[in-house]
């Protein structure tokens, strides 16, 4: 069966992304819906794709889609996704899941209700580098994993337009980059429930001029809808992150630090080993991890040990999107990329805003 999908939103996820992972997948792309007419228009002509719609309401009375891809400004996940499911859709929704925690229970209660798939674009737990250390936790060679230090770090890598205003993304770094270096950490520590939040977050840097690295326009400054100035939300974050099975999560984000360089990095510290997963994944270049490396610290015959592995090669938007056709096709629930794990991570993304707000120690 071939699955049938309309894309919500035509910007940069859905055209680098979205629509290639799709063909990619096998899936025939029925229609393509953006409030800027032209840029659907020009989207739809490349992949060729033959309807097109300003409204994605009447997108989703389209009967010939099964399935959606919401790729759209943070503040328009939630009414988008419920109304797909309310209308018979299955929702592949881009992270974050909403902009707080009660619009991702309504999303989550709506996919319950109706029966349908709701799939988080949780992306980077299709990494080749991140797969194979999965391997290795599941085959239990690190042990109990209780403590991890993470960063998803850009030296110069400031959005413009929608991602910097508060109103519409929910705020900078943490919520944009942020969410998926703590997805994917407390995916390969076992999902673990949250139990409390210390953060801090800093605004310094949100204007710069460097040669070769400037802040790069979303797609509503590239159409002329704004001249992305308006900027709100902060450039670097600190997190302590503790869960209820005692584990911690230190983790740093920034769109823009005096730093050494870009890096997206994951330390794990187990009682028999401990792992490193270290690379740079550049945004929206398709990149297959080339960089990446994988480590593993241990002990063998009374010695210290270290062990380099090398992941195989993928692209992880694909490999995610393929993942959600087959469940489309086979009308089942993801068993990864749950919309309770993205519940779970939007209630410590606003733990992280909250207690750097309040500069209190956030409990759930």
């Amino acid at each position: 069966m071939v699955v049938k999908v309309g894309i919500i939103g035509s910007g940069l996820i859905a055209q680098f992304a979205h629509i290639p992972g799709y063909l990619e997948a096998g899936a025939e792309i029925v229609a393509v819906c953006d409030v800027v007419e032209k840029r659907a228009k020009e989207v739809a002509k490349k992949f060729n794709i033959p309807k097109v719609y300003t409204d994605y309401r009447e997108l989703l009375k389209n009967p010939e889609i099964q399935a959606v891809s919401i790729c759209t400004p943070n503040y328009l996940h939630a009414q988008m996704t419920i109304d797909a499911l309310e209308s018979s859709k299955h929702v592949l929704c881009e992270k974050p899941m909403a902009m707080n925690v009660e619009e991702a229970q309504s999303m989550l209660e709506t996919s319950k209700k109706t029966g349908k798939i709701l799939m988080m674009g949780f992306n980077n737990r299709f990494r080749g580098d991140a797969r194979k250390l999965k391997q290795f936790i599941d085959s239990d060679k690190l042990g109990e994993i209780y403590y991890a230090k993470v960063g998803y770090m850009r030296r110069r890598g400031t959005p413009r337009g929608w991602f910097t205003v508060k109103a519409e993304s929910g705020g900078g770094p943490v919520i944009d980059i942020g969410v998926h270096i703590i997805d994917l950490t407390r995916y390969l520590m076992g999902n673990p429930e949250p139990a409390s939040v210390f953060a801090t977050t800093y605004r310094k840097l949100s204007e710069y001029s460097i040669d070769g690295r400037q802040t790069w326009d979303s797609s509503d400054v590239r159409d002329g809808l704004r001249d992305g100035k308006l900027n709100d939300v902060e450039d670097l974050a600190t997190a302590l992150i503790k869960f209820k099975n005692g584990s911690t999560m230190f983790v740093e984000v920034s769109w823009a630090a005096n730093i050494s360089g870009d890096r997206f990095y994951i330390n794990l510290c187990g009682t028999k080993a401990g792992a490193e997963l270290d690379s740079y994944n550049p945004i929206h270049k398709g990149a297959k991890n080339n960089d990446a490396l994988l480590k593993l610290f241990g002990e063998e015959l009374n010695s210290l040990t270290d062990y380099y592995v090398e992941p195989p090669k993928t692209v992880s938007h694909f490999e995610e999107i393929k993942y959600f056709v087959k469940c489309v096709a086979e009308n089942r629930q993801p068993e990864i990329c749950k919309a309770e794990e993205g519940v779970q991570i939007q209630k410590i993304l606003n733990a992280i805003y909250e207690s750097a707000d309040t500069g209190k120690l956030i409990t759930f």
